[in-house]
């Protein structure tokens, strides 16, 4: 906002005379909040480490919903709903005003504590010219208070910002999870649909050997149990993919009843992870809440200069007028005060008169006002503002341990999370490589062996079983090493840089 005064400085002098000095006092404290530069520094801060180009600014909230329209087109990527993410979310959008408030506070930091006026007026009691006293102070504590209360507010600032941008990344990294997690959903209803169709084929054969009188009702019967069995998953995962699509839509801050989204990604590829070392490095760099607790470090700090130069909490100076009060002069009476010189003297006298030179004299001799400067201290006997600088202290040692904390919480979360991740990927690997084959070898193999009569149904039905639970189990392999990689880009900060895929394993198991 604008600090404007009006009439002109020039005019308003010629109005008030020597009360104008205030006023350019007040003129010289205008100060304005625009935080668009710290806007624009937050969002660049969350480019650098999410790679979107385009994030939420409230100096640009009324084009956000024909953003997300067009992100919506032609299917919605991994890439995409990101971006809808840090542009429509409105927890996210709400942490911008705390920038505001941030910024403000450094304002208000900067600027002096305003002069303080009084007036008092005093009536003789018999009557006369009244005694008026006036009095403007200015407080001096803010010369030397406010660089360092300007430092703490700036160094909250910064953490607000910082603040801010961590939580982008840990929106990316939700939003991630839960595209991945929606994305293994519809890849565990394809692979149910495959898996009716498969019990469907063994309950068509055994209805085929039933009608060859090759085998008993109860072969038809237990094939058709599984048929029943994979119904009933797929009711389980059409209720699991409805809630899945509500979460993701809402992370987007986008109403589930009225937008609908195609997911046009695919579930990560398999990739090499880098060293632990070379993890938690880039963890240490990137992570913004290590920038956080720095800056909370600085600001506990500053806070303790600021308690020790409050030890005198109050130093004013400024000026002082009184104008001394006067008493009325009494009336004169010609009549009687002739009649008193005439008496003294003997004979008829004009009483006496003073000139105007006389008179004049004794006005210059009379004090008419006293004019002086002031000073006020407070005294610091009692009150040496111990407590406050003790916890000022306290503080300052309370976020140096809870930086070192820190440090040590991203050391364990990086490990976990690279582990996992690890972890998963090993899983895929051996189910794409050795356990996916040799069930649907098995599942050929018992079909052939149950079509030639060498074998029951329940051998078909155990491979049958075994090759579909082992795809449900690759399939949630997939969505848990992606879950897992989402997890360890928040655990370091950001993107990670790893080095490319080592192999592809994303592909479907080839149906038997």
């Amino acid at each position: 906002m604008l600090c404007v005064l009006r009439p002109s400085l020039l005019r308003l002098r010629q109005r008030i005379g020597w009360l104008g000095l205030p006023v350019v006092v007040l003129v010289a404290g205008c100060a304005t909040v625009d935080p668009r530069a710290d806007f624009e520094k937050t969002t660049g801060m969350i480019s650098e480490r999410t790679s979107v180009e385009e994030v939420y600014s409230p100096e640009t909230d009324a084009l956000v919903a024909g953003k997300v329209d067009r992100l919506l087109l032609d299917g919605l990527s991994l890439d995409e709903a990101v971006q809808i993410a840090l542009l429509n979310n409105r927890a996210f959008q709400s942490l911008f005003q705390e920038i505001g408030v941030a910024r403000a506070d450094v304002v208000q930091s900067g600027l002096l504590t305003n002069p303080s006026i009084s007036l008092v007026l005093k009536l003789p009691e018999g009557g006369g010219r009244p005694e008026f006293d006036f009095g403007l102070a200015q407080e001096l504590v803010d010369l030397w208070q406010i660089p360092v209360r300007r430092q703490v507010a700036e160094a909250k600032l910064e953490q607000t910002i910082a603040a801010v941008a961590d939580h982008a990344v840990s929106l990316m990294a939700e939003v991630r999870t839960r595209y991945y997690h929606l994305l293994a959903i519809q890849r565990s209803e394809a692979t149910v649909r495959e898996s009716m169709a498969l019990v469907q084929q063994s309950f068509e054969l055994a209805q085929h050997q039933l009608d060859a009188g090759a085998v008993s009702q109860l072969d038809v019967n237990m094939a058709r149990t599984n048929v029943i069995d994979a119904s009933l998953e797929m009711i389980a995962v059409e209720r699991e993919l409805r809630a899945a699509s509500a979460d993701l839509a809402r992370t987007l801050g986008l109403s589930a009843t009225s937008s609908r989204f195609d997911l046009s990604g695919a579930l990560p590829d398999l990739r090499s992870l880098p060293a632990q070392e070379v993890l938690l490095s880039l963890a240490i760099e990137q992570r913004l809440d290590v920038q956080m607790a720095d800056y909370a470090l600085r600001a506990a700090e500053r806070e303790l200069v600021d308690e020790y130069l409050k030890v005198v909490p109050s130093v004013t100076a400024g000026f002082e007028l009184e104008r001394t009060d006067r008493r009325a002069l009494p009336g004169r009476k010609i009549l009687a005060d002739t009649a008193r010189e005439s008496i003294a003297n003997g004979q008829l006298t004009a009483p006496s008169i003073e000139s105007r030179a006389q008179r004049n004299l004794e006005r210059r001799q009379i004090v008419d006002a006293l004019l002086g400067p002031s000073l006020q201290i407070t005294l610091p006997i009692w009150d040496q503002n111990q407590a406050q600088i003790a916890k000022a202290q306290y503080r300052v040692l309370q976020k140096r341990k809870d930086y070192e904390d820190l440090l040590e919480s991203i050391a364990h979360e990086v490990e976990l999370a690279s582990a996992v991740a690890e972890n998963a990927g090993k899983l895929v690997r051996f189910l794409d490589a050795e356990a996916l084959p040799q069930a649907s070898e098995n599942l050929d193999g018992a079909r052939r062996m149950y079509e030639a009569g060498e074998q029951g149904i329940l051998a078909v039905i155990e491979a049958q079983e075994s090759f579909i639970g082992r795809r449900r189990g690759y399939v949630k392999a997939l969505g848990d090493y992606a879950t897992a990689m989402a997890e360890l880009e928040r655990a370091v900060g950001g993107r990670l840089l790893g080095s490319p895929a080592t192999q592809s394993a994303a592909e479907d198991a080839a149906a038997p």
